[in-house]
């Protein structure tokens, strides 16, 4: 197969198996058996064969964040491509060399392409969504948040006896709910999925302390 095949072909898969979403890829993790197939399928490449699956993989990694309007803004502003991005295409590695390798069986090659075809992605939306801390009075946003209601309920019986004092208080009990709303809004966590690796010059190349 050429590279261009391969890339194709990895295309196809990612539209195939997840359509027209864009977001944050989530595959399942490496296992034991999974990673002995990974192993052995790639002990059987030639020279050549780990060549054209880098030059394979250049492309597609390219098209996963141009496909990404979030990933394609980052990396145009001169930032690392997601990492998720990075571990999309170490399983697309996988299915590639499922591909290629001479002699593997039915049951070692589906190991390495199971991970592409049966992942889901998060949309930013959705990702969002499941970021948003709950609303727990153990959270000093969300007391803030009550403190801030306090604050108006308390300008409210003001404004019974003394409607500009009233006022006052209730605006200021509205600003301090805002703020409170604000910083439990943004209270976001952030991704930790290591950095992957590819074909590097015919040799395969690890980057960082997991194996994905």
């Amino acid at each position: 197969m050429e590279a261009i095949e391969i890339t194709e072909q990895l295309k196809s898969v990612v539209l195939d198996t997840y359509g027209d979403r864009v977001g944050t890829f989530k595959l399942q993790s490496v296992d034991e058996e999974t990673s002995k197939a990974r192993q052995k399928a790639r002990g059987q490449l030639s020279k050549e064969q780990r060549l054209i699956i880098d030059r394979a993989l250049v492309p597609f990694r390219d098209w996963l964040i141009e496909r990404d309007p979030e990933a394609a803004e980052r990396v145009a502003g001169g930032s690392p491509a997601p990492q998720d991005i990075e571990t999309a295409v170490r399983a697309a590695e996988d299915h590639a060399v499922a591909q290629v390798a001479p002699d593997i069986s039915a049951d070692e090659a589906a190991l390495l392409v199971w991970r592409l075809q049966n992942g889901r992605v998060e949309t930013i939306e959705e990702r969002n969504n499941n970021r948003r801390p709950p609303l727990r009075l153990s959270n000093r946003h969300v007391r803030t948040m009550a403190a801030g209601f306090a604050v108006i309920f308390l300008g409210s019986g003001i404004a019974g006896m003394t409607a500009e004092a009233g006022t006052l208080v209730t605006v200021a009990g509205a600003a301090v709910f805002v703020y409170g709303f604000r910083r439990w809004r943004s209270s976001d966590t952030t991704s930790n999925i290591p950095e992957v690796s590819v074909f590097r010059g015919g040799k395969i190349k690890s980057e960082g302390r997991t194996q994905l």
